[in-house]
């Protein structure tokens, strides 16, 4: 039986229907990668406001912090070394007392983190970086008067990863707007985190 002719009337028609089966398809695929077990995370995290000891300029040691964090493993790289990016999401929420007058701050951040691991496998001791953007509720907060809400969002974390996937971390997080105005005074707390991969 020979094969119908494509003519230009033809290809009109299924051209709409090539492309409706494309983009019904391409959800699929992404939906598959973002839907993969053991791609996702949730991290819980306790922790306290620093003193001046490192980049932060003043003390906001007697503040308390708990907070929440969701990140997506978006590349995962096995090798001598083993390297993973992750894309986060994290509320803090941080309160204290300050010359009599209860403080509170909420923190959201959006940043990409890169985790290393010395084995090859993804287990045992790593070490993570974060660098990405923050929005601070509060520009006063105990000592510490900062110029500008939307801040650079910096951490630095060390951790161990269990052969379950179950992490705990110890995290130093700084905030401050990198000199793109006055004062700059800057924003640390230390966390203790739980992250439990799904």
């Amino acid at each position: 039986m020979p094969l119908p002719r494509v003519t230009a009337a033809r290809l009109k028609c299924l051209l709409p229907l090539c492309f409706t089966i494309g983009t019904a398809a391409a959800p699929t695929a992404i939906a598959e990668g973002w839907l993969k077990e053991g791609a996702h995370e949730l991290i819980l995290s306790g922790g306290k406001g620093l003193g001046s000891a490192l980049i932060q300029q003043k003390s906001i040691a007697g503040s308390d912090m708990v907070g929440a964090n969701w990140s997506y493993q978006f590349y995962d790289y096995p090798g001598n070394h083993h390297l993973q990016w992750w894309a986060q999401v994290s509320y803090s929420y941080m309160w204290r007392d300050y010359r009599g007058k209860d403080q509170k701050q909420h923190i959201w951040e959006l940043k990409p983190v890169l985790r290393w691991y010395p084995r090859r496998e993804a287990e045992g001791l790593f070490g993570e970086v974060g660098v990405g953007a923050a929005y601070l509720t509060e520009r006063s907060f105990g000592a510490i008067d900062l110029s500008t809400n939307l801040n650079f969002s910096l951490h630095f974390a060390g951790g161990y990863t269990l052969q379950s996937g179950h992490t705990i971390s110890l995290r130093y997080s700084h905030f401050s707007n990198g000199y793109t105005n006055t004062p700059n005074p800057g924003f640390d707390f230390a966390s203790l985190n739980w992250h439990t991969r799904f």
